[in-house]
């Protein structure tokens, strides 16, 4: 019984190990400004776009800092004084973002925001 249960177990441990390791991350919050840079340029099917580049202090639920860069693809660019929840991954940076309203960001996140 032991030798069919074991090699599920490492099985999965390892799957979860690598999600987390490639698309795992903690939530930091920040408030959008400007873009820093703003690029125009063009697919390989012909097709513009425009990039917008944003460096924003992000803060966790514990007010801990960290500096993010985030390169966005968009027809505008983000609403600023907008609240984003940030999924940041150590080692690729920004995986994901959403809009939050102001009453969703822990306390400690906006009062260091607010400085």
């Amino acid at each position: 019984m032991l030798f069919f249960i074991l090699p599920f177990i490492l099985l999965t441990a390892g799957v979860w190990f690598g999600y987390d390791y490639y698309y795992g991350g903690k939530d930091y919050y920040t408030r959008v400004g400007a873009p820093d840079e703003v690029k125009a340029g063009k697919f390989s099917n012909g097709e513009k776009y425009t990039e917008y580049i944003y460096t924003q202090n992000a803060f966790n639920s514990k007010g801990e800092k960290t500096v993010q860069k985030t390169h966005e693809i968009r027809d505008a660019p983000l609403r600023i004084n907008a609240y984003l929840k940030l999924k940041v991954n150590p080692r690729k940076g920004v995986l994901s973002w959403e809009e939050v309203s102001e009453k969703d960001i822990p306390k400690q996140a906006l009062a260091k925001m607010d400085k």
